[in-house]
């Protein structure tokens, strides 16, 4: 995979290149600015109205300012600043290939296909304008046009995961039926089916089913999908048993819940949405091409092709969400949201893409924001999953009270808690814990380990509370041993057995367990705290203080910070009848996944 990312990075530009052959005279310099410089420039009121003065200036600083927007993100301004270069060297190919780049890249599909008309005028056999040319013949529904476009990019030009698909969608936009050369993967098996679909082949999709199944990397959505083809099929009790399957493994996923209950209760369920057309497939491919690229962290890749996908097909909404995504992961938070609210409400992924704007806004602090956001929500649509998210807000923010309120109003609202949302119980029953309502905790966090009896997360909190409480010692130890045998790289569920070994007083074996929660996580200072007190019981003082002192410089926890200043000033023997009072307060610390 590795290669093959960094095959599709250099096609597009995003490798490292040999120097421009812009004309000499026309960059150089501009005053007190390097070109070096730019690498070591943050995003500042001063550094963007710098480089807007140079656009005013200098051939040279329109460069550089595009140079410095692409690299903050902003491609759509970088597009605007390489076209101010382009003007005065309009036959430079490296320049054009560029403009053509940025432009895909920022939306601006129309531009960046006229701007590959030029490069091919210059370079006819270069990859990435055939392409976009052949793209937007299958927008033009012009399939034999594509065709020729497709045979005549260079050999080993696209890489052979994206050839075999263009193809064998030219030729179905034909009605030619050749699907010869998909079957090396999931997502080429994926398209065959799509294509057998729409070419009325049928009988082959059973066996294709059949053939991804077994194929090299496949993964829980890849059951998913196929369970949903079965389902589209009529083959309901083999969907059924892959959904099973999937969702003993993802138990945080909702919607296979949701399918399970639906096909077990007999009901209708539509999961998968055939393709009416050959760029409805072609859409669909350069979707999951960017997918790849976006989870090997090619972002710059990725966005090429999910715009290649949002130009064949306006209403691919996944294409939508992932640049969001990416959006925020490289912290341009406004334009994420705003990929968020492009989605309609009369789609049928409104409500979730309003849930992630308001996690965005949660993000960036403005939680009022969020909490409106969520709470219009559910006051028009009725979404449970919106005051969910609310509640999870307050829980985040130590609003305790609020949060319980919240989750009380969902409660009333499903009527009962099933298992579909068995988390409710866990995030309510933290809150219980942390308001210092242990009863109704302990209820929550019972239920919600019957509905999910091995997740490894409940398990900690339960334990963890109970040995944190000095009670039911024993079924603690052995929740969390059960946990730690699941999630044995997880800092805080190691913390917990060693800690629940140190309450029940087998000290040496508690020691080995938090040095190496401490190694997985170094600056907790709970963790280093709990090392600290295991430490002092088998002798080591000197490492015990130093441990404490650890703890103590990096907590926020006042009451932790007073109960370590006095093991500091007089060692454990003092105060070893004082309850613990080090539980651990980030809530969302043991369910990173309820975020």
């Amino acid at each position: 995979m590795n290669s093959f990312i960094t095959f599709i990075s250099c096609l597009i530009g995003a490798c490292p290149a040999p120097a421009t052959d812009i004309k000499t005279e026309q960059i150089q310099s501009p005053p007190a600015v390097e070109l070096s410089d730019v690498n070591s420039l943050s995003e500042s009121p001063f550094e963007l109205n710098l480089f807007k003065n140079f656009e005013q200036k200098s051939v040279a600083g329109n460069y550089l300012a595009a140079q410095f927007a692409q690299r903050q993100h902003d491609w759509k301004q970088a597009s605007h600043y390489i076209h101010n270069v382009r003007m005065e060297d309009q036959d430079n190919l490296q320049l054009l290939s560029k403009a053509m780049i940025l432009n895909m890249g920022s939306g601006q599909s129309a531009k960046a296909i006229n701007i590959a008309h030029d490069v091919l005028e210059i370079e006819d056999n270069n990859a990435l304008a055939l392409l976009f040319l052949a793209i937007q013949a299958f927008h033009e529904k012009d399939y034999s046009q594509a065709s020729i476009l497709i045979d005549s990019m260079p050999e080993d030009s696209l890489s052979s995961f994206i050839i075999p698909l263009l193809t064998s969608w030219s030729k179905a936009g034909i009605g030619e039926y050749d699907t010869t050369n998909l079957h090396t993967n999931t997502i080429h098996i994926y398209h065959a089916i799509l294509i057998s679909d729409l070419l009325n082949e049928k009988g082959n999709i059973e066996r294709l089913l059949e053939q991804a199944m077994t194929a090299h990397g496949l993964t829980f959505k890849d059951i998913e999908r196929i369970a949903d083809i079965y389902v589209y099929t009529g083959k309901t009790n083999k969907a059924l048993e892959l959904y099973i399957k999937a969702y003993e493994e993802w138990p945080e996923n909702t919607e296979l819940s949701k399918k399970i209950t639906a096909l077990e209760n007999k009901q209708p369920l539509k999961s998968f949405i055939p393709v009416k057309t050959p760029e409805q497939g072609v859409a669909i491919a350069m979707y999951e091409m960017a997918m790849l690229l976006y989870r090997e962290q090619g972002d710059d890749s990725a966005r090429i092709f999910a715009n290649i996908a949002l130009f064949l097909d306006s209403e691919l909404t996944n294409t939508h969400f992932m640049l969001a995504h990416i959006a925020a992961r490289n912290e341009r938070y406004d334009e994420a949201i705003a990929h968020y609210r492009a989605i309609m409400p009369d789609n049928t992924n409104y409500l979730e893409a309003r849930r992630l704007a308001a996690g965005l806004l949660e993000d960036t602090n403005n939680i009022e924001g969020a909490l409106i956001e969520l709470e219009t929500l559910f006051k028009k649509h009725n979404d449970i999953d919106a005051l969910i998210q609310a509640g999870d807000i307050y829980r985040r923010n130590e609003e305790f009270s609020k949060a319980i309120a919240t989750y009380n109003h969902v409660e009333e609202t499903l009527g009962t808690i099933s298992k579909e949302y068995w988390f409710l119980n866990y995030v309510r029953g933290m809150s219980y814990e942390q308001n210092g309502q242990w009863n109704k905790a302990e209820r929550d966090l019972k239920a919600a380990l019957a509905f999910q009896p091995e997740h490894p997360l409940i398990m900690n909190y339960l334990g963890y509370a109970w040995a944190d409480k000095g009670i039911n010692l024993k079924q603690s130890l052995e929740l969390i041993r059960k946990a730690a045998s699941i999630e044995k790289s997880d800092g805080y569920i190691i913390d917990s057995l060693g800690w629940v070994l140190y309450r029940t007083g087998k000290y040496s074996e508690a020691v080995p367990n938090l040095e190496r929660a401490v190694e997985l996580l170094p600056y907790d200072p709970v963790i280093n705290d709990h090392l600290g007190d295991a430490y002092w019981q088998v002798g080591r003082r000197m490492e015990a203080r130093f441990q404490w002192l650890r703890a103590k410089n990096h907590s926020k926890d006042q009451k932790l910070s007073e109960s370590i200043v006095q093991k500091l000033d007089s060692g454990l023997h003092i105060i070893n009848t004082v309850k613990e009072a080090n539980s651990k307060t980030d809530t969302d610390i043991v369910n990173p996944q309820n975020n």
